[in-house]
């Protein structure tokens, strides 16, 4: 009986009565009053999350002092307008539409998202809404999963995420070793992670031997430098960082010193870097907490997620660049396709830092860059607002989740959503949906509005 309700609540249209009053904005049974009260909520939230956004930001790309004067708040009060108006003109439709038709019916928050999200996302900057519409359709995908996992019509693979991760990363390090592969923005990245010794000649002004040789000069006057220093610390390691460096390298192999040497430096480095950013977040999110429990910043330095983060970067580097050594040393040659075998494999380090957004991120990115390389080369036909169409549908399925079943959203952006509307998702009376939608209101089983028995006839059960 429990699975055919559900059936019967997604393929037949059950037409609902309620009031929007009675439904959804239950602390007020005036609909501009509710608007009015959900517009203002968000506008405040979105000043301090853009807000810390930008200027954050800002400071890391070394803004002068022109862009926090001007364009700063340019940006801020766009996107925080663009927030707004995505939350304000959800809850108006909600009630225009139930002014026009008299009822509701299942899939509605989906009709009613989706020209509320597209209007919201043109108030955006151009350069923000690809960006918005793959985040929103990442979330969207692990929400529609979520819904037909509880419904239990697909189940969980195991280490699916860690899959998903390993196959994105695979086709991403295949590029990366490819001429003019990636894009400018992802490939800064994959330097970064990677270095510049995996990929193919730099095809700048100079020629690829003159750019070679100007490398190497700029990579010895470094390693110069650092050697100085650590001759004169005289380090107790500095034999055995000898003997690792004059390990011996494949004729093929671009990097200055052995391929043990190089498979180690970079994991090292990776593992530093990634132990510090998860131990920031970490320290940041306790600061709060500081005062009564000063021992918290302490444990959140010596978290255990702080050595998960550096142990799967750590390895996603290192395991990446040993098996490209592996594979010039055994094939003596070198080409794209060891990128890609080596991505998958170091993909397989997600199992330190299982991340289900990661992963599904990394994924929308890749069909994304796939997307545009079928445009250029005229296999795949440009959509006109694509990223429009895309936020659109997404934005719309997830307010779907939220207002029929929150308890199959990812809890973070479930807080999202209760933290930029003041908790008034949370308000909505789901349980006059439980005899059509089960456990519609799972997350909130006692709460029964403080209704004005003026504006409805409703009763707690």
């Amino acid at each position: 009986m429990r699975l055919v309700s559900k059936m019967v609540a997604i393929s037949k249209p059950t037409l609902l009565q309620f009031t929007c009053y009675e439904l959804g904005h239950t602390w007020t049974p005036s609909c501009r009053r509710a608007s009015f009260d959900v517009a203002l909520l968000v506008f405040k939230e979105a000043l301090k999350i853009y807000g810390s956004l930008y200027f954050i930001a800002g400071l890391v790309r070394r803004r002068g002092k022109a862009y926090f004067r001007k364009k700063f708040w340019e940006e801020l009060l766009r996107s925080s307008f663009f927030l707004t108006t995505n939350g304000t003109l959800f809850i108006s439709c909600f009630c225009l539409w139930r002014k026009i038709t008299g009822f509701y019916f299942y899939p509605c928050a989906i009709l009613l998202g989706a020209p509320a999200s597209g209007i919201s996302l043109c108030i955006e900057r151009k350069e923000r809404r690809g960006l918005l519409a793959v985040y929103m359709a990442n979330v969207a995908v692990e929400t529609v999963w979520r819904m037909l996992k509880a419904r239990g019509w697909v189940k969980s693979l195991p280490h699916g995420e860690v899959l998903v991760f390993s196959v994105a990363a695979a086709v991403y390090l295949y590029y990366f070793k490819k001429t003019s592969g990636l894009p400018d923005g992802t490939l800064s990245i994959f330097k970064k992670l990677f270095g510049s010794d995996e990929m193919p000649a730099i095809e700048e002004n100079l020629p690829s031997d003159q750019n070679d040789e100007d490398t190497d000069m700029n990579r010895n006057d470094s390693l110069h430098n650092r050697t100085s220093v650590i001759a004169n610390r005289k380090l107790p390691y500095q034999p055995v960082v000898r003997w690792l460096k004059i390990c011996p390298k494949h004729a093929l192999c671009k990097h200055k010193y052995g391929c043990v040497y190089y498979v180690l430096e970079g994991s090292l480095r990776m593992f530093g870097i990634g132990y510090a950013v998860q131990g920031a977040i970490k320290v940041v999110s306790s600061l709060s907490r500081v005062f009564k429990q000063p021992k918290s910043v302490i444990k959140a330095l010596v978290h255990k997620n702080n050595l998960q983060l550096g142990a799967f970067l750590a390895s996603f580097v290192g395991i990446y660049r040993a098996v490209n050594c592996l594979l010039r040393w055994i094939r003596e040659k070198d080409e794209a396709l060891h990128g890609m075998v080596a991505g998958f494999l170091a993909g397989w380090s997600m199992l330190f830092y299982k991340s289900q957004t990661i992963a599904l991120y990394t994924a929308a990115k890749l069909a994304e860059m796939l997307y545009f390389k079928g445009i250029a080369s005229g296999k795949v036909p440009y959509i006109q607002c694509a990223d429009i169409i895309i936020y659109s549908i997404s934005t719309a399925l997830v307010f779907h989740a939220a207002v029929i079943e929150p308890h199959n959203l990812r809890p973070a952006y479930w807080n999202f959503l209760l933290r930029v509307t003041g908790n008034k998702f949370a308000t909505m009376n789901r349980r006059l949906l439980d005899p059509w939608v089960p456990d519609c209101s799972k997350l909130f089983p006692d709460f029964w509005p403080d209704y004005d028995l003026r504006f409805t006839n409703l009763r707690k059960p």
